[in-house]
This record gives C-alpha cells, structure tokens and sequence, in this order.
C-alpha cells in the first residue's frame, strides 16, 4: 500500500510539473506579434508618422507610445492591414520581431495596437489589404521605415 501511495505521488506530481510547463509562455511565444486585432480608435493625430492610401489601407507609427494605427479606407471584403518588420538597432539586418495589426472593423474606421518596441530600433511597416475568406493579400500601398525612439 505504501509503494503504491509513493508511486501515484510521484507520478501526480510529474504530470503536474508537465502541466505547468507547458502552460508557461516561451519566449517566442511571447514575442509572436501575428495577426493582432486593433481596438477601435479615433484619428492618430498629427504627431503620427504615416504611409500608405487613404482611400484603401494607410498606416500610422506613434513612437511616444509605440502605437500602430491602421485605417481602412475601402467597403470592399479586405482588411487593412500594418504589416511591419522590428529591427533592434538602426545598422541591424536581421529582424528582431514582426507581425500584423489588423483593422477588420470595416471602411472609414481606425484601430490601434499598442505595442512595446525595443529603443533605438527601427520598424518597417507596409500598409497593405488581405481577405480573409479568400486566404490572400489584395493590395500593398506603400511602406516606410521609421525610428523607434
């Protein structure tokens, strides 16, 4: 009886252990920055560095903050789309992050995603469509590389 106890203590504890492990983010995980949904907003304002067209899909960096803004200019099926690469130091050529913020709340609206960019850096971002239903990317207007501090 007392073997058994030892064994079936052991082994909860193992897969406890197992549990919490992989409930824990990694580091990647925590750094994957794809496909985020923006939150609704209001104008950038001017203090926003931008590209892109305003009457399909243009794209707002606020380095105070570090916030993406993505406007959908177009009542078509495609989201607007911040398609954006971060470097950590100007002179670097390997990305240290990417990813999308996406704006699928529909045309004339914008949304922000709030993000936490490495200082001194720079992000490229590409203001660009993607459909969904349809698995594609319908459109690139433009990008531009801007200083994250």
């Amino acid at each position: 009886m007392i073997r058994i106890r030892t064994t079936m203590t052991a082994g909860a504890a193992f897969v406890g252990a197992l549990a919490l492990a992989l409930s824990a983010a990694s580091p990647a995980a925590a750094a994957d920055d794809s496909w985020q949904q923006g939150t609704r907003t209001s104008n950038p304002g001017s203090a926003a560095l931008c590209v892109g067209s305003p009457d399909k899909a243009r794209v707002c960096f606020n380095p105070t903050g570090d916030k993406i803004y993505v406007y959908d200019g177009d009542a078509d099926s495609a989201s607007a789309v911040a398609d954006w690469d971060n470097y950590k130091h100007w002179n670097d050529t390997s990305i240290y992050r990417s990813g999308q913020c996406v704006n699928s709340e529909g045309a004339g609206t914008w949304v922000v995603c709030n993000k936490d960019f490495y200082e001194d850096g720079l992000i490229l971002m590409r203001a660009r469509t993607y459909d969904r239903s349809a698995g594609q990317w319908t459109g690139s207007y433009g990008y531009e590389s801007f200083s994250t501090s």
